[in-house]
């Protein structure tokens, strides 16, 4: 199968190439990405690797359960969810398919068994989330690591007070959560979206995707703003959609195509939003909906060859 990813370029910012892009075609941008997958009939539950979700402190399940039914339901065949003891009792109950366990430390010993972790949805300004992060500080700053990694929400909280670069990671924040890892204000962060998602890819490395209207993303080199999308997609939850469906796109592609899955991944979320919103309106556009329209465009969308 193979996923197109169209473009032109826009502007430049600061020596870098500013690219518009969209997944779907159109007659001003040129077809220049494509991510290659093949499936086999061998095929199993594990050929593509296990991924894994961290967080979920209490009051925040729907958070965890977004992210990874949002996983399972564009690619992921192998999710587990770590969280807390209450959560990891109650998951499957609201998605039979999800493994879960239990969050202690020794659970970071073994991430390389994963292609993706996401760390950060449903984690809050509490004992047990900083935990978590203190543990994948350690272990990042062991160099033991070759898994990708997706950093939202809560884990950013802990990230603005303790800053590290890294270059194998995701981030993926909010405006708001943007502010607090730039230690600006909301506000400078909305007039100024390119600066700062230049800023943040300079201060902590890695792939930034900046979320809000066109979504920015850039990895240091170029900067891609993505044509779909809107106010519709201002709804909690919203987020933790994207991190799993970013997941399962990364973990379907090659580890070098990582950019391009998130293009991709970003393009998706944000077109499936947009394709709601023409049907009924920009008003209720819900994360579980977002989720469904996602499952069945990504089956649209892949071809053969």
């Amino acid at each position: 199968m193979s996923f197109n990813i169209y473009s032109k370029k826009i502007d430049k910012f600061k020596g870098h190439h500013v690219i518009e892009y969209s997944i779907q075609e159109k007659a001003t941008y040129s077809n220049e990405l494509t991510l290659y997958h093949k499936f086999s009939d061998k095929d199993h539950k594990k050929t593509y690797g296990k991924n894994i979700l961290i967080g979920g402190t209490n009051g925040f399940l729907g958070s965890i359960l977004l992210s990874s039914s949002a996983a399972i339901k564009t690619g992921s065949r192998y999710f587990i969810v770590c969280t807390n003891k209450l959560h990891a009792e109650t998951v499957s109950i609201f998605q039979n398919e999800l493994v879960t366990s239990e969050y202690n430390k020794d659970a970071l010993k073994n991430l390389n068994d994963y292609k993706v972790v996401i760390v950060g949805p449903g984690l809050s300004d509490d004992s047990w989330s900083e935990s978590i992060f203190l543990d994948l500080v350690d272990v990042i700053s062991k160099n033991s690591l070759s898994t990708k990694l997706i950093m939202d929400a809560g884990i950013f909280l802990f990230l603005s007070r303790n800053p590290f670069k890294y270059q194998n990671w995701v981030l993926t924040p909010h405006e708001g959560e943007a502010a607090m890892l730039l230690n600006c204000s909301p506000s400078w962060i909305h007039n100024n979206r390119i600066e700062a998602a230049c800023l943040l890819q300079e201060k902590y490395s890695g792939v930034v995707v900046l979320k809000g209207l066109n979504t920015i993303i850039h990895d240091g080199t170029d900067i891609f703003t993505c044509s779909h999308g809107g106010h519709h997609m201002g709804m909690a939850g919203m987020g933790d959609a994207l991190t799993g469906v970013m997941s399962s796109i990364i973990g379907l592609t090659k580890d070098n195509e990582l950019k391009n899955a998130v293009l991709f991944a970003v393009g998706l979320h944000s077109l499936s939003a947009d394709v709601i919103k023409s049907k009924r309106g920009p008003i209720g556009v819900l994360p579980s909906d977002v989720i469904e329209k996602m499952s069945e465009l990504v089956n649209n969308f892949y071809h053969d060859g």
